[in-house]
């Protein structure tokens, strides 16, 4: 994902850790000078924490009192089966596409990674261009991905709440089928609320500015790999028309009256136009949103980048009516990232990258005698430590096409 505006750079670095091929980037400071210090740790933690998951590879963190265990975590991948709630992220298998053999030498580039942390430091989201690289008969194959991803700061740790990887690629109502989900919210008037910012935000056009951040950190991602909106050029977003199928919808905070990030994973059925000899139809997408409250002096007005909608509990124990007053008065969900995909099999994945050097794509086979077609001729850039893929386990079987009982 190629920003179109400029941010600052985040200078301060663990030392020994693995750096991005581009510097990480992030907003403005939107504290006091004396938030300056914790903040860049922050950031500094969080991308730590994040070039490292891409080498280990390891289950989800699921340990953590600042989500509702009804809602939990979520990962959603690149394949049709690729999508895990709560309790299944212990068992899912490694987040990169296709089934690796161990002795396989892969490779992840972090390409550009973009770090947001919330107003009132209690969640950060971030995305991501990466290169996956496989080396197979001498050669390196290259599969651009993106991923987006949600984290909640729970003590001194940061703990993902949301992953989404995707590969972006121009949608057709021949896809295979996604697996479905067991809707579930935080509570009705949450999922409501969610609901409209998004269809005035996101589906509807125009879309309604007043409930879009348009900053820096703003970012839709749509399924096509040009489908890419940054900053105040949100508001042009256009995503394939359709209907919100099933969600889950949650908030980062021990207190729903006081809690400033809520997300937002599901399933999308989308109308998709005619393609490459396939007919027009509709096709389950996986979509995934962050919203953040922020606050607005006057109704109206710009938002304050610097005040925050957080209470302390014991603010509202004091003044629970106050509290709740100034939230309804000055503070407004706002959507900050959105990212849809549409999923891709293994075999599909494995044709566009490897071409007629593909033997089999389940475990990944190929000829060797047969040239390997890189899918990303990008130049050479500087490469993280390489990575050796853990043994994938198998994916789940697909559910039912949307429009069928599962």
């Amino acid at each position: 994902m190629r920003p179109r505006r400029a941010l600052a750079v985040l200078a301060v670095l663990g030392a020994g850790c693995p750096s991005p091929s581009r510097p990480v980037t992030r907003p403005a400071d939107k504290g006091s000078s004396d938030d300056d210090v914790r903040l860049a740790r922050l950031y500094s933690e969080l991308q730590d924490d994040i070039l490292s998951s891409y080498d280990r590879d390891e289950p989800a963190e699921l340990g953590t009192g600042v989500i509702d265990p009804r809602i939990g975590a979520a990962r959603i991948g690149a394949g049709p089966g690729d999508f895990y709630l709560a309790g299944d992220l212990a068992r899912a298998p490694s987040r990169w596409p296709l089934d690796v053999d161990r002795a396989t030498r892969t490779e992840v580039r972090s390409k550009h990674l973009e770090i947001q942390i919330s107003v009132d430091q209690s969640a950060g989201w971030m995305a991501d261009e990466l290169s996956w690289r496989i080396e197979m008969c001498g050669r390196s194959a290259i599969i651009p991905l993106r991923i987006t991803a949600l984290y909640a700061q729970d003590g001194d740790r940061w703990v993902p709440v949301v992953e989404h990887l995707s590969f972006g690629f121009s949608p057709a109502a021949d896809a295979p089928p996604s697996r479905t989900i067991k809707t579930e919210a935080a509570s009705g008037d949450l999922r409501d609320e969610m609901s409209g910012v998004l269809a005035r935000g996101l589906f509807r056009v125009p879309h309604d500015p007043s409930v879009v951040a348009q900053g820096a950190g703003a970012l839709v991602l749509g399924p096509d790999i040009a489908d890419e909106w940054h900053g105040r050029r949100v508001l042009e977003a256009r995503l394939p028309p359709g209907t919100l199928e099933d969600r889950r919808v949650g908030l980062i905070g021990r207190n729903a009256v006081t809690a400033t990030i809520a997300y937002w994973v599901g399933n999308y059925i989308a109308s998709v136009p005619a393609r490459g000899g396939v007919p027009a139809g509709k096709v389950r997408m996986r979509v995934s949103h962050v919203f953040e409250r922020r606050w607005f002096d006057v109704p109206g007005g710009p938002v304050n980048e610097r005040k925050s909608c957080h209470f302390t509990d014991e603010e509202l124990r004091k003044d629970p009516e106050k509290v709740k007053k100034d939230i309804a008065e000055h503070c407004r969900w706002l959507l900050v990232q959105s990212h849809m995909s549409q999923s891709i099999t293994d075999e599909d994945l494995t044709r566009l990258v490897f071409g007629t050097a593909l033997i089999s794509p389940k475990p990944l086979q190929l000829d060797c005698t047969e040239g390997i077609r890189p899918s990303d001729p990008e130049p050479a850039m500087p490469a993280m430590p390489a990575a050796t893929a853990p043994a994938a386990a198998p994916r789940p079987a697909a559910s039912p096409r949307a429009g069928q009982n599962p």
